[in-house]
């Protein structure tokens, strides 16, 4: 900001009090900037929106999953307590509630495919279970590999791949188009395998050891190359995510907060807390970074997705 002061001020005393109190300014804004910094460094995030129906009859029951449609600019929550999906626009303005018919039994998580196909894990019937919206028809498929039966839990897809939880085992599962178990990404050091992962575009994968409470590398082969401990941080480690920049982010389910590390286990910050006001967190199940640079967190417990920004 700049004051202009005339010249016949500018003489004398005048001139020696301009002067401190220039000098005083310049301090006191240094000491302003310095403490937005420091906020800025222990609370980057800051609320955005919430993806609600706005209906209050029809509010969000214990949703599960997100799945976000880069090319359509669409928001789609699994609103598993309601056995339905719900679609929102990239401004979070609720366009549309999709059940199937009353079809859907315990929807948990979803993807789509090339093709259009939306894929959901249905918890009531332990299924993957597609649905062609083009033609109209609802496949259920039960997932094995030999004799043994998968218990999907999350899903991703790269390309022609499903990436599958196998909940039972705590294993990844990389299926192909027939639906086919390919190969496992197995932690056999993890306490009860692990609860969710992340699939980058080389085919790499990071996990989350919830017991051991570690975060999890792995090769595309599924060679488990290393580890970093986040226990000192996360005392429920339920999801987590790659940020834009390359750091992990691990959500606390029982906190209701987020930590941040880099790829070595150094930590960097913590944000958010535990409630039911805006911005807070009650029991929040997943957490994920949409294609416009925003992180957004499902709260099972208060039944809404919560969208910040930087």
């Amino acid at each position: 900001m700049l004051i202009r002061v005339e010249s016949e001020f500018l003489q004398g005393e005048n001139m020696k009090r301009l002067s401190l109190i220039g000098g005083y300014l310049f301090i006191v804004a240094a000491i302003s900037l310095s403490m937005v910094a420091s906020a800025l460094a222990t609370e980057p995030w800051i609320w955005k929106m919430t993806l609600e129906t706005g209906t209050a009859s029809q509010t969000m029951d214990r949703p599960t999953a997100l799945y976000i449609d880069a090319e359509k600019k669409r928001y789609y929550v699994v609103d598993s307590g309601r056995s339905r999906l719900l679609s929102f626009d990239e401004s979070g303005t609720f366009l549309h509630a999709f059940n199937a018919d009353g079809n859907l039994q315990t929807p948990y998580d979803m993807v789509r495919d090339a093709k259009e196909v939306i894929w959901i894990v249905e918890k009531g019937r332990n299924t993957l279970t597609s649905i062609d919206v083009a033609n109209q028809s609802i496949t259920r498929h039960v997932l094995k590999a030999g004799e043994r039966t998968l218990v999907p839990s999350r899903i991703a897809i790269l390309k022609d791949k499903f990436y599958v939880l196998d909940q039972a085992q705590g294993e990844v599962a990389v299926v192909n188009a027939a639906l086919e178990v390919e190969k496992w990404f197995t932690c056999q050091d993890c306490r009860g395998g692990v609860v969710d992962f992340q699939v980058a575009k080389n085919g790499s994968l990071l996990a989350l050891d919830q017991l051991g409470e570690d975060v999890v590398f792995f090769d595309s082969d599924g060679t488990l190359l290393r580890r970093i401990h986040v226990g000192q941080y996360v005392k429920f480690p339920s999801s987590l995510a790659v940020g834009p920049s390359g750091l992990v982010y691990v959500l606390d389910r029982h906190e209701g907060s987020i930590s941040v590390f880099d790829t070595k286990g150094s930590f960097k910050y913590s944000f958010l807390s535990f409630g039911e006001l805006r911005g807070q967190l009650y029991f929040p199940i997943e957490i994920l970074f949409d294609p416009w640079g925003n992180l957004c967190v499902v709260e099972e417990g208060n039944g809404r997705v919560e969208i910040f920004s930087r």
